[in-house]
C-alpha cells in the first residue's frame, strides 16, 4: 500500500503574491517548454463568489509556481497571461476552474482534462487522487480541499496541499493518454477538450445573478412569497457582496425558501428557523422590517416567476401525460448504459438522459400538446437524428457511437 505523498519533491514552493512576484513567476515559466499544468483554489463558501485565491501552475522543466492573485488581479492579466494563454493546458475537471481563470484573462490553446479522460476511459469517479493513484501509484494526501484559501497566510499544509495538485499532472496526462490511444479515443479526447476550451472562451467577467435562479425559488408559488423572497433575496445580494462573504453565511437558500413560505412577521417567528435561531434582536428586527413591507407592499407589483418555455418536455410532464414514452426513454437509458459498457465509457458521457426525452419527442409525430407546439415530430430520417444531436451539443464521435441505438428504437 501506497504511503499518502504530503509534500512535493521539490519541497513547498514559495507563493507570490506582489506585482514583482507575479512578473518572476510568469519569467520562471517562459523559460520553460512543453505543457502548462494548472489548477486554483477558490473559498465559494466562505467569499461572495468563485474567483481564485491561489494559482498553481507547473511545465515540465520548470518548478511548481503558486501565485495568490488577490490584489494584483490586474497584474496577472499583464505579465501572466502572455505567457500561459494559447498554450496546451492540463487540467484536472476543468469545468470547476477554467472559469476563475477567464476572469483574471487567461484562456488555454489546447487543454488536457485528466477527469474527462479518465472517465472517456470508463472510470465512473475519476477523482484526482483516485487516476493518480491509479495510472501513478501515488497517493496523494486530499485533507485541504474545503478549507478557507482566502485566508492569508496559508499553512504549510495547505501549500503542499496546492502544489501536489499539479506536481503530477503533466505525468497523469501522459499516461492517459497513452490509454486513450491504446483504445482509440484519442480522437474522442480532443473533441471533448477542444468543447471545453471553447465554451469558457468567451467568458470574461462572472454572469449576472438573479434571485430567480436560488435554488427552491421555483418551488413557491404564492406571490406574496415571491415577493418576500426577492426582497429578502436582494437584502442579502447587497450585504454578501459589501462584505465579501458567501450569501448562504447571511441567509442560505433553505432558510430563504421557509421564510417565502411562512413569512415570519416577529422576532419569534423568525427565530424559528434554525439558521437565525441565535441570531441578535438587532438584526432579526432589520430582517422582519425587510420581510413586512415586502408582503404588505402593493399586489400589483409582485414578481411571477417566468414561465420556462422548453421546446421539449420536462421529466414530469412526460411521466404524467405520456407514461409510454416515458418508459421509452427509460429503454434508451438502458442501451445508453450497455452501449458505455461495451465502448467502456460512462454512459452519461455519452449522451444525458434528457437529450434522450428529446429525441423521443422529436421523432413522435403523433403526439399533440398544447404547451409543446401542435407538432412535436421533427427528426424522420438518421440524417435529421443526427443533425439534431448535434444540435444538442453532442461531438462526433458520440453522434457516431449513438446513432445506431437510437435509429433502431426511434426510427
Amino acid at each position: 500500500m501506497n504511503s499518502p505523498r504530503r509534500v512535493p519533491e521539490g519541497g513547498i514552493p514559495t507563493v507570490f503574491s506582489t506585482r514583482n512576484g507575479v512578473i518572476e513567476a510568469a519569467r520562471i515559466l517562459a523559460q520553460g517548454s512543453g505543457p502548462i499544468a494548472i489548477d486554483t483554489e477558490r473559498a465559494s463558501s466562505f467569499r461572495y463568489d468563485d474567483r481564485a485565491f491561489l494559482i498553481q501552475l507547473r511545465r515540465p522543466d520548470t518548478p511548481i509556481v503558486l501565485i495568490a492573485p488577490e490584489g494584483i488581479r490586474s497584474d496577472v492579466r499583464e505579465f501572466l497571461a502572455p505567457v500561459i494563454n494559447g498554450e496546451e493546458w492540463i487540467v484536472h475537471a476543468a469545468a470547476t476552474d477554467l472559469t476563475c481563470l477567464a476572469w483574471l484573462g487567461l484562456y488555454p490553446g489546447k487543454l488536457f482534462d485528466t477527469e474527462v479522460a479518465g472517465r472517456l476511459l470508463g472510470i465512473p469517479n475519476p477523482n484526482l487522487a483516485y487516476v493518480t493513484e491509479e495510472f501513478l501509484g501515488i497517493e496523494l494526501d486530499k485533507g485541504y480541499g474545503a478549507t478557507d484559501w482566502s485566508r492569508f497566510p496559508l499553512s504549510k499544509a495547505q501549500l503542499a496541499y496546492a502544489a501536489l495538485d499539479v506536481e503530477t499532472l503533466i505525468d497523469l496526462a501522459e499516461e492517459m493518454a497513452y490509454d486513450l490511444e491504446q483504445d482509440d479515443k484519442a480522437e474522442w479526447a480532443r473533441q471533448e477538450f477542444a468543447a471545453i476550451a471553447n465554451h469558457f472562451g468567451s467568458i470574461t467577467e462572472p454572469a449576472p445573478r438573479s434571485w430567480i435562479d436560488s435554488r427552491g425559488i421555483r418551488g413557491i408559488y404564492e406571490l406574496e412569497g415571491l415577493a418576500v423572497a426577492k426582497a429578502v433575496w436582494e437584502e442579502r445580494e447587497q450585504q454578501a457582496y459589501d462584505a465579501d462573504i458567501a450569501p448562504g453565511q447571511i441567509i442560505s437558500n433553505s432558510s430563504l425558501v421557509d421564510i417565502a413560505r411562512h413569512i415570519p412577521r416577529s422576532i419569534n417567528q423568525l427565530r424559528r428557523i434554525s439558521q437565525l435561531r441565535n441570531r441578535s434582536a438587532a438584526e432579526l428586527k432589520k430582517w422582519v422590517t425587510i420581510i413586512t413591507t415586502a408582503a404588505d407592499s402593493d399586489p400589483k407589483t409582485w414578481p411571477e416567476i417566468p414561465v420556462e418555455n422548453h421546446e421539449y418536455p420536462t421529466k414530469q410532464f412526460l411521466k404524467n401525460n405520456h407514461p409510454d414514452l416515458n418508459e421509452l426513454v427509460n429503454v434508451l437509458r438502458e442501451d445508453r448504459d450497455d452501449l458505455g459498457e461495451d465502448i467502456a465509457v460512462v454512459p452519461d458521457s455519452i449522451v444525458s438522459v434528457a437529450v434522450l426525452r428529446s429525441a423521443v419527442w422529436a421523432t413522435r409525430g403523433d403526439i399533440r400538446s398544447p404547451q409543446y407546439g401542435e407538432k412535436a415530430q421533427t427528426v424522420t430520417t438518421t440524417v435529421q437524428l443526427e443533425e439534431f444531436l448535434r444540435e444538442h451539443g453532442l461531438r462526433n464521435w458520440q453522434v457516431e457511437q449513438l446513432t445506431p441505438v437510437l435509429e433502431s428504437a426511434l426510427l
